[in-house]
């Protein structure tokens, strides 16, 4: 057998090797979240759409490694000449379609028309027409093969549109397109959105006993592919570290708790006193359970409070 070079071995592995991180992750905060990429420049020269929902001011441009950001241009959406291009290549053949859907809509119509109408003759023979039966027949079935290529047609040009739709939307979103200008390979940009965030959600377990735990959990939007979703537990300004989570409500933190006075009662509301946690948490909705057995739900105040009713209004 010939022996394989270890040097193409590793190389191999090299290349069929997962890759360990992503290249992208999104921290989420109470108030806001900030997304962050590595991207890579082609001979020093990159462009990055930033999302639709982007604080533009908050770009920042990093350099991966080695080199150094020369210069960047921020330009408006509105303003970007390529993609407005593009927007209206799409919008002209989206037209183009919609005037051959009327125009199938239109020959439906007519074949609609003419079956009826063949539908609606009394067989009658003729110098003219020896077999009138089969007269019928062929023009009966002349009328329904040309209505099935109109339906075929018209699902066609269907399809086509909302293909294009979908192109049109996706060309559309962006609030700014970033130029960067650098040496180097590779930079990380970083940039604040507005409309994402993370709420809290608690889970007060009670062992039956005057003790149990407190799991905070991180509502966050559905994990995207290839991302890294963090929380922080604190706003952006306050920049708290975070901690990386997987699924849509995940467990961030975790507290033993002492029951002080309450418990499961067989009318609402039901109240819990508990000696105060030592941890600042924001104020979220919060469930119950007793011995595994689910209670209800209600609000918790968060911060110092130590109380907490379930099916108050």
């Amino acid at each position: 057998m010939r022996p394989v070079p270890l040097l193409a071995c590793l190389l191999v592995l090299a290349v069929c090797r997962p890759a360990l991180a992503a290249d992208k992750k999104v921290t989420f905060f109470l108030d806001g979240a900030r997304l962050e990429e590595e991207v890579p420049a082609v001979k020093g020269y990159l462009e990055y759409w930033l999302p639709d929902s982007a604080v533009v001011s908050s770009l920042r441009v990093k350099p991966v490694a080695t080199g150094k950001v020369l210069r960047v241009e921020v330009v408006p959406a509105e303003r970007d000449r390529r993609r407005a291009r593009e927007i209206a290549k799409l919008e002209e053949r989206k037209s183009e379609l919609k005037d051959r859907l009327e125009t199938l809509s239109r020959q439906e119509e007519i074949f609609s028309a003419a079956l009826k109408s063949q539908s609606g003759k009394a067989p009658r023979k003729s110098r003219t027409n020896p077999d009138p039966v089969q007269s019928l027949r062929d023009g009966t079935a002349f009328a329904l093969g040309q209505l099935e290529a109109v339906y075929r047609g018209q699902r066609k040009c269907q399809r086509a549109i909302d293909d294009l739709d979908r192109k049109i939307a996706a060309a559309r979103k962006g609030a700014a397109l970033a130029k960067v200008w650098m040496t180097g390979t590779k930079v990380n940009v970083s940039c604040l959105i507005g409309d994402r965030r993370w709420s809290p959600g608690y889970d007060f377990r009670w062992s039956g006993d005057n003790g149990g735990e407190l799991l905070l959990h991180a509502r966050v939007p559905a994990p995207e592919k290839q991302v890294i979703y963090l929380v922080s537990n604190g706003t952006v300004s306050e920049d708290a570290p975070a901690v990386a989570v997987r699924g849509e409500y995940p467990v961030i933190a975790r507290y033993p708790l002492t029951l002080q006075s309450g418990g499961r009662g067989k009318q609402r509301p039901i109240s819990f006193t508990f000696k105060q946690i030592e941890a600042s948490l924001p104020p979220g909705e919060a469930s119950a359970f007793w011995e595994g057995e689910y209670l209800g739900s209600g609000k918790f105040s968060g911060g110092a409070s130590s109380e907490l009713s379930i099916g108050a209004p």
